[in-house]
Order: C-alpha cells, then sequence, then structure tokens
C-alpha cells in the first residue's frame, strides 16, 4: 500500500511531499520501505500533480511487485503501450505506428480473452497458446500483415518476460 504525505520536520510542514510505499527490492532480494521525494508544492506543483505522480509510482511498483508475468493480460497490454510511449531515445513513433500497435494487441488480447477469459495472467500464456493463436491469425491476415503482427506481438512478450 502506498501513500503520499506533506513531510513534518521540527514538528512543522516544511511543504514537500512524500511518496512512501512497501514493495520488493531486486538490488537487496527484499521487501523494504521506500520514501521518495515528489517536490515542494508551489506555482510548479499542485497537490493534483503528486496524485498523478502517486499513480504512476504505483505502476511502476506494481511491475516490480510480482513481475511482469504476474499481470492480467488487460494490465499487461495497457502498461506496456504506456511503458513504449515513455521510453524513446531520438523521437517518438508516427501515429500509424501507434495505431498499428493498439490493433494488433487489442486482436491478440480480443482473441485469448475470447477463449480464455479477461482474467487470463500473462504467466499462463504458453507456447501451446501462442501456437494456437497464430495459426487462427495466419489465415485471416496476408503474410506481410501477418509478419507485422507477429513481430508486435513477439516484441510485447519479449517485454513481460524481462
Amino acid at each position: 500500500m502506498s501513500s503520499i504525505y506533506k513531510r513534518k520536520r521540527n514538528g512543522k510542514n516544511d511543504g514537500y511531499v512524500m511518496y512512501s510505499i512497501y514493495a520488493y527490492d531486486p538490488l537487496k532480494n527484499k521487501k523494504r520501505y521506500f520514501n521518495i521525494t515528489l517536490g515542494k508544492i508551489g506555482p510548479a506543483l499542485t497537490w493534483d500533480d503528486c496524485l498523478k505522480q502517486k499513480k504512476e509510482l504505483d505502476r511502476v511498483f506494481d511491475i516490480k511487485k510480482g513481475g511482469k508475468q504476474e499481470m492480467q493480460l488487460n494490465k499487461a497490454i495497457t502498461t506496456y503501450l504506456k511503458h513504449k510511449m515513455i521510453h524513446f531515445n531520438i523521437k517518438p513513433p508516427k501515429n500509424s505506428s501507434i495505431k498499428l500497435q493498439n490493433y494488433h494487441l487489442d486482436k491478440f488480447k480480443e482473441i485469448i480473452v475470447k477463449r480464455y477469459g479477461s482474467g487470463i495472467m500473462m504467466k499462463h500464456i504458453d507456447d501451446d497458446i501462442l501456437k494456437w493463436y497464430y495459426e487462427i491469425r495466419e489465415k485471416k491476415l496476408k503474410t506481410s500483415s501477418f509478419i507485422v503482427h507477429k513481430r508486435i506481438i513477439n516484441g510485447f512478450l519479449g517485454w513481460t518476460k524481462d
């Protein structure tokens, strides 16, 4: 469970907002408390900004908590798409590339959920399920589209295993 609070020094609020969570630390291989300073409340930082940062930090710690394999398929796809949007070294992708990724990942989710239910976790998607899925998609897509589709799905699955 995480929280944000206004920090006190010598019994008085000093204007800084802190983020606190008890989470798994991969370096020490055990759970520990993390206290992160979000910043000082003022014209550049509001309480609403702190709440947004809290949501983002919760999402990051959620990934670390149980690993990406413990996520449900729907949450893993949304987290992956956010991750792809944040981590660009040179320039962000074109809108057409983003739409293409969204389309193929939505199709993947739609077909898997139709057969296995909306609560399927990433750790349950094994080679047999992928083989079944790729057979279905190969029949419905042209060869060039299938290659792109498979590349996008394999990129997503590779991300969940890292």
